[in-house]
């Protein structure tokens, strides 16, 4: 009978150390989190820091991008508009002398019948009005508002806002608002908005507010703190990994395809001066020999944009 009286305490002792260890469980262990918020704002400091760096670092690639992109489609345009110039005034030059050169020739042989065909042919062929005149086609080959003119060809070349134009390919590329560039997706990696970024993320899994994050699971008694240290360090160094990766990528997109748009933008420069002054010499070749037809001689001139030493190479060579 001793025995079983004294069997009661213990019995008793063993079930209230059971009742205290269950509501121990229970509680949100307030003692630890008190000990070791410091931690975990040290934790979210990090991040904020992290992120801060990174975004401003992103600006001030995008900056450096923009300006880049600005500066180099104001001197595409000012070489195109240089080049146009220097075409015009030519046409301008020869239009006036022509024009001259056709009222002399008309006073001095045109009572002649036998030279009355070759005149008609000399009048056709210097009038820059008419298309299928020799004058007429360099005129229309230098005129940019013309969609199938060489200059024209150019000019839309160069209009950013020409979805299909080599500039705009460029001009995609740098700009963060467009939805399938490689700067909208260099955007999206180092922001904290994105639900599916990297960086959105990290943010997640450096605070207390998801509830799968390593913080989180800590701050409720879930797991210890060196579990959640070596969680989150783990973690970090994959998202931050990610992020860099990501932009370095997206990064080297941009560059590639601004490089691509100014490879393709430098051959048709070259090919757009070799066919202004192909079609200057054609038509002024036209125009000399039919003039060496009424007076025997032609005319003489002096290469306008292109000299042997300047013609394009075939890259293919």
């Amino acid at each position: 009978m001793e025995k079983k009286r004294s069997a009661f305490p213990r019995k008793s002792w063993l079930l209230a150390l059971s009742l205290l260890l269950v509501s121990l469980a229970f509680l949100p262990a307030g003692s630890a989190r008190a000990a070791d918020s410091k931690w975990m704002g040290q934790v979210w400091s990090k991040y904020e820091t992290y992120n801060k760096k990174t975004v401003a670092n992103y600006d001030a690639y995008m900056k450096k991008t923009t300006d880049t992109y600005n500066v180099y489609l104001k001197e595409q345009n000012d070489r195109l508009a240089e080049l146009e110039r220097i075409v015009l005034e030519d046409q301008k030059q020869w239009n006036e002398w022509l024009e001259a050169d056709l009222a002399e020739l008309e006073e001095r042989y045109g009572d002649d019948r036998e030279l009355h065909a070759e005149l008609n042919q000399y009048e056709r062929a210097v009038n820059p009005n008419s298309l299928s005149s020799d004058m007429g086609l360099y005129t229309r080959a230098a005129n940019r508002n013309s969609l199938t003119s060489t200059l024209g060809v150019y000019a839309r070349a160069l209009n950013e806002n020409v979805l299909t134009s080599y500039m705009a390919e460029y001009k995609k590329a740098v700009n963060p608002n467009n939805l399938t560039s490689p700067a909208y997706a260099l955007k999206k990696t180092v922001s904290d908005s994105y639900l599916t970024s990297p960086m959105y993320m990290l943010m997640k899994n450096s605070g207390t507010d998801y509830l799968t994050s390593p913080i989180y699971k800590y701050s409720r008694g879930k797991i210890s703190k060196t579990k959640a240290q070596q969680e989150y360090s783990k973690l970090y160094k994959n998202y931050t990994a990610q992020i860099s990766k990501n932009s370095a990528a997206y990064k080297k997109e941009i560059a590639e395809t601004a490089a691509s748009a100014d490879r393709k933008i430098q051959q048709l420069y070259l090919e757009t001066v070799s066919a202004l002054e192909t079609q200057r010499n054609e038509t002024l070749q036209n125009i000399s020999d039919k003039r060496k037809e009424i007076t025997g001689e032609g005319l003489t001139w002096e290469p306008l944009l292109v000299t042997p030493a300047q013609e394009p190479q075939d890259e293919t060579e």
